[in-house]
């Protein structure tokens, strides 16, 4: 069973070194699987902050990117939208390679990808189908596949 200071180390190691100085572990709370005993969702001040998948990564809510998105270390999980394209990418599914205007370097294939306006707003988050390395030298191509 992972201990709910173990959490913290998981974060960084996910989405970069020093995001857990942001959060209080006292307001973390663990929903536990009655089968597995493993952690299923995490709560932080009460609302849904993310819920761990079976590989062992986290899936966050729009919530833990208002509380992650004040540190520069976790721009480097995010995408974002040239601002012509925002209300496409909105009603979209997906995100291709000529609708992005910067992007962060901790983005690989399969890794979750914050979706924003350049005002920084969350349009959504999404699953990166190619690396920031290969999004950087294509022109056009799907990039991240929107997940609400």
């Amino acid at each position: 069973m992972r201990e709910t200071k173990d959490i913290m180390f998981v974060i960084d190691y996910i989405f970069g070194k020093g995001l857990h100085r942001l959060l209080s572990i006292d307001k973390f709370r663990p929903i536990f699987s009655k089968r597995t005993g493993k952690i299923k969702q995490l709560f932080y001040n009460n609302t849904l902050f993310g819920t761990f998948r079976p590989n062992g990564t986290i899936a966050l809510t729009s919530d833990a990117y208002k509380i992650l998105s004040k540190s520069r270390v976790f721009k480097k999980n995010t995408a974002v939208i040239k601002a012509d394209q925002v209300n496409f990418v909105k009603n979209s599914s997906s995100v291709f390679v000529s609708n992005i205007k910067e992007l962060g370097k901790n983005v690989f294939v399969g890794s979750d990808v914050f979706i924003v306006t350049p005002e920084n707003y969350l349009i959504g988050i999404g699953k990166a189908t190619i690396s920031y390395l290969q999004i950087k030298r294509f022109k056009s191509g799907l990039c991240i596949k929107n997940r609400g």
